[in-house]
């Protein structure tokens, strides 16, 4: 069914920086988990007379982040306060930047159905984060842990054009800020939130419509961008056609996402510049960035993910979508080469082990394949076992799977188990007369053309080894005896 308008789509991306402490005190910055309010100090709670002092390393990683994203960074900057009341704000003003970020002008590549396409970035500006308020039936509270923890917002223009761009840009800047090392970005702790903001435009007798957007706040999750564009953009829509208050209302406001609802619903009317009443910093001093701060940051940035999925494609001839399986993690990534190199090679028989058995174990176990007793040296030794023909591909997962809870040599388990594969041509030569002896039907079969007749031979034979004999023997000694009958 054809949309009856364009969709405009913009996102601000929050998010905290991997620093042990906050922003402008030293209360620790691991605030997810821990008891209510009990890493705080006058400071990061806004008392009086509490000043502040700036992370050094909040900075370095917000610049990082910047050139990483392929920004500019200003020889000069500030921050300024942002004045607004709300329960979860100790001081009743945020610490920001208003005019002068620490990153400008910068962009994001992203897939889409017709090629790449580049997302340009607004802005990346430093601040603090806010207090956490727990919301029960009828009350609120205010836990104050998160308070004060360096906080990075990322402002995209409003390039994207569907659900599927806005969820390949929220997944392109995650793999950006995670592999530069700026932030671990878990969306499920709060560490990366993506505030969405959702137009619709369209003719309408002749003139061009944009009526007034909504900014879908805090969503946390890839599958909540997709389903809130898709039903706050036919929201709006529907008022429109209704003739609701988005016919006169000139601002945008803020929605929440409802995932349990599958709905938006109303907060507030969002406030324009003016209403915040930004000013200088009056307890922070302007900084000067270095060129040769910029210059060691920037040698500072690792290969990044769409930097390394392009060598995978190179190097080891994986195909686009193996390659951003496996640079999707960094820890993946690297145990993928790794075990490439214990292989002596084999980079996409590799590549099979890493996206199949490896990531199918890990998620089971909901961990990292950094916590496992699984080394790279595992995965080469078990090529090397089936491409060497002593042990068949169905053996090998078996194996693999004694290793993943052991820790165990591949070869050990092998010999352990009894589990090599049989390449012996005498043995495998007596299985396959006694099967041709029995099934003369299928002989005719194959000889008369029929390729699935040699499959059914072929599983005869294994089954008379007890499952542990070469294919590629059993096949070649097969052709040779029907051949010679």
């Amino acid at each position: 069914m054809t949309q009856p308008y364009e969709l405009v789509i913009g996102i601000e991306t929050h998010v905290e920086l991997a620093t042990r402490s906050k922003m402008f005190c030293a209360c620790s910055a691991k605030w997810f988990g821990a008891p209510a309010n009990s890493l705080v100090c006058p400071v990061c709670l806004g008392l009086p007379g509490a000043l502040p002092v700036p992370n050094r390393r909040a900075i370095e990683l917000a610049i990082t982040a910047g050139l990483a994203l392929n920004c500019s960074v200003p020889a000069d900057t500030k921050f300024d306060r942002k004045n607004y009341m709300y329960p979860d704000l100790p001081k009743g003003y945020q610490i920001s930047q208003f005019d002068l970020p620490f990153s400008v002008k910068g962009w994001v590549e992203i897939p889409t159905a017709s090629g790449a396409k580049r997302v340009r970035i607004h802005r990346a500006h430093l601040e603090e984060d806010t207090a956490n308020t727990k919301h029960g039936d009828g009350y609120a509270l205010i836990d104050f842990n998160r308070s004060g923890v360096p906080l990075l917002e990322i402002v995209s223009e409003p390039d994207m054009s569907s659900a599927d761009e806005a969820i390949a840009y929220a997944t392109a800047l995650r793999e950006i800020v995670v592999g530069a090392g700026v932030s671990e970005m878990r969306l499920e702790e709060g560490a990366g939130r993506f505030d969405v903001n959702v137009s619709i435009r369209f003719t309408e007798g002749g003139e061009t419509r944009w009526p007034p957007q909504s900014e879908v706040k805090n969503l946390n999750s890839y599958q909540a961008i997709r389903e809130s564009i898709a039903y706050e953009s036919d929201r709006l829509w529907r008022d429109w056609q209704e003739g609701g208050e988005i016919r006169t209302r000139r601002g945008k406001i803020t929605v929440g996402w409802s995932p349990e609802r599958k709905r938006t619903f109303p907060q507030r009317s969002k406030e324009e510049i003016h209403d915040y009443r930004y000013f200088p910093e009056p307890d922070l001093v302007r900084f000067e960035i270095s060129r040769e701060l910029v210059a060691r940051l920037t040698s500072s940035i690792p290969e990044l993910p769409s930097q390394r999925r392009e060598r995978f494609i190179r190097d080891y001839g994986l195909s686009d979508y193996d390659a951003r399986i496996l640079v999707s993690d960094r820890a993946l990534a690297d145990f993928y080469e790794e075990s490439v190199k214990a292989a002596g090679g084999e980079p996409k028989a590799v590549a099979n082990w890493v996206i199949g058995e490896v990531l199918r174990y890990v998620k089971g176990d909901g961990g990292s394949i950094t916590k496992t007793k699984l080394r790279p040296e595992h995965i080469g030794s078990l090529v090397k076992l089936v491409k060497s023909g002593e042990l068949s591909t169905t053996a090998a997962k078996d194996v693999f799977a004694d290793v993943w809870q052991s820790g165990s040599e591949p070869a050990a388990v092998v010999k352990a188990k009894g589990l090599g594969q049989v390449s012996d041509e005498a043995a495998i030569a007596s299985a396959v007369d006694a099967v041709l002896a029995e099934n003369p039907k299928a002989i005719a079969d194959y000889k008369a053309g029929n390729q699935r007749a040699l499959g059914a031979l072929v599983g005869s034979v294994m089954k008379k080894m007890g499952g542990k004999a070469n294919p590629a023997v059993i096949i070649r000694v097969l052709a040779e005896r029907i051949a010679n009958r």
